[in-house]
């Protein structure tokens, strides 16, 4: 018998590799945001899977400005997201059909790769997923694997959403 931790979480790059992020990106200090979320699956024994960074992998440098979601959708890095989309649902899958679970998927809100929930675009603020996670999300909603947004600012709210998708799946 295994030791191993059968549990999976995918989670964006800069989740825990903050450098990823545009420049002028990282506002909120690490022990009040990312560190709780990570310490939670790290406390629950879960697996913690980067997902590629779909803007610097698409830039080739981590030096990059902000530039909203309307930058970024071009015909060119849709195709980038949906390659790295493919790549991401197959390991995603290879881990259910092997007999592992992946509890959830987080996304970082604000980002117009990752985003889950909102973001803002020229307009406001906007209800809508980002390039990547759009992409992602329909390559595995038959999984019906939680997808959660994890708001570096409001994390208590995320961090909720998260506690209560690892309480359910300890069942």
């Amino acid at each position: 018998m295994s030791n191993r931790s059968k549990q999976f979480v995918f989670i964006p790059f800069c989740l825990i590799a903050q450098a990823y992020q545009a420049q002028g990106i990282v506002k909120y200090e690490w022990k009040s945001s990312i560190k709780p979320v990570i310490q939670l699956l790290i406390d629950n024994d879960i697996n913690i899977v980067q997902m590629p960074c779909a803007e610097s992998l698409f830039k080739n440098s981590l030096i990059r400005e902000p530039k909203g979601i309307s930058k970024y959708d071009t015909e060119e890095f849709n195709i980038h997201c949906e390659n790295l989309a493919e790549e991401v649902a197959k390991q995603i899958r290879i881990i259910c059909n092997s007999g592992y679970e992946t509890i959830a998927v987080l996304g970082i809100e604000q980002s117009p790769s990752c985003c889950v929930n909102y973001i803002y675009t020229n307009h406001g603020m906007e209800k809508r997923k980002g390039l990547f996670m759009d992409k992602l999300s329909k390559k595995i909603e038959d999984l019906n694997i939680p997808i959660i947004g994890i708001n570096r600012k409001y994390v208590h709210k995320s961090l909720k959403e998260l506690e209560d998708v690892i309480k359910n799946s300890k069942r």
